[in-house]
């Protein structure tokens, strides 16, 4: 169950941190631009690649992923992160248990695949023609509200 908890032992600050759900291990440093953040990042590259020789277990690079929050062009960078002898380029997104996050945070790539999903679903029960109004509410809260809400408190403000 403990597995993983010498990762995210790192101490939660206003200027780095660290959770894990699972196998999924997140961390994040702040600073004024994404070259000053490239210290920190890698740091925690290192740090997590010790663990891995400590553990047994292995970090997949092609599932690993960096991204730098900024909404200000200038600021963000494109310089690669070295794994194992493997440059990690930053990525314009990335999904976090299930959330795809764009550099901006404007969440407009999630957001496009949650409507999809959404209007596929209730398109689905557009077909059910001769149910009674209560059980089409039923399916569309069983159905429709879930995959349209799913952390929808993280991208709603977008």
């Amino acid at each position: 169950l403990f597995f993983n908890a010498v990762l995210v032992q790192r101490r939660i600050s206003n200027n780095s941190g660290s959770i894990a759900f699972v196998d999924d291990y997140s961390a994040w440093v702040t600073g004024p631009t994404a070259e000053s953040n490239r210290y920190g990042i890698q740091s925690i590259i290192d740090d997590a690649l010790d663990w891995e020789k400590r553990s047994g277990a292995t970090f997949e690079v092609n599932k690993t992923s960096v991204i730098h929050f900024t909404r200000i062009a200038e600021r963000d960078s494109d310089s690669p992160f070295a794994i194992r002898g493997n440059d990690l380029k930053p990525k314009e997104n990335v999904k976090l248990l299930g959330v795809i996050m764009d550099q901006a945070l404007r969440f407009k790539e999630h957001i496009a695949g949650v409507a999809a999903k959404g209007l596929a679903a209730a398109m689905c029960l557009k077909r059910l023609k001769m149910a009674s109004p209560r059980t089409a509410r039923q399916l569309f809260i069983a159905t429709v509200a879930p995959t349209m809400d799913y952390a929808s408190n993280v991208w709603s403000h977008a």
